[in-house]
């Protein structure tokens, strides 16, 4: 292993260990629900309320469905060619608290959605911007907390996030 990655290791391992030390009993119910929050199904909804209800762009939805359609594709390819374990299964005393949607962890899918929907939710309705960058935020955060992510796995859905967006936009154009 390069020493690169065990530094990146070792900062998961460290960081995981501390942010499950501050589990707590209204913490975890919170955090529970934050990643709830975040269930792709979730997004979808909104988007087509969204697109609906406020005056988004023209072109908004096609750049939604465009930006979500490659962080999907990307976070499957991506999760299924590196099979990192979770958190829960590769370090001892490290207890789930949700049962995940698939096997492994590298990257967050849910804080690469966050981040697509912060961007996209916060450009149709710029006042609620702060509200969606901060629910992204928890999001991710939420996953390390419940033991399912480690924080590496979270950056990489930012990264991932970010990167649909831009992606999208030199599809389709700007928006």
């Amino acid at each position: 292993m390069s020493q690169f990655m065990v530094r990146i290791q070792y900062w998961d391992e460290r960081a995981i260990r501390q942010i499950i030390a501050a589990r707590g009993s209204f913490l975890t119910p919170f955090m529970k629900f934050i990643s709830r929050v975040g269930d792709g199904y979730v997004w979808a909804l909104l988007a087509l309320l969204f697109s609906v209800v406020a005056e988004v762009p023209s072109g908004w939805l096609a750049h939604a469905l465009t930006a979500f359609a490659i962080e999907l594709l990307c976070y499957k390819l991506i999760k299924q060619s590196t099979t990192r374990q979770r958190p829960f299964r590769a370090l001892p005393g490290i207890q789930n608290l949700v049962i995940p949607q698939d096997e492994y962890s590298f990257p967050s899918g849910h804080t690469a959605a966050a981040t697509v929907a912060a961007f996209l939710f916060g450009t149709a309705v710029p006042v609620l911007a702060p509200f969606f960058a901060t629910l992204a935020l928890l999001i991710g955060l939420s996953r390390v907390y419940l033991g399912v992510h480690f924080p590496s796995d979270v950056l990489m859905g930012f990264m991932l996030g970010a990167f649909s967006i831009g992606a999208s936009s030199l599809l389709l154009g700007a928006f």
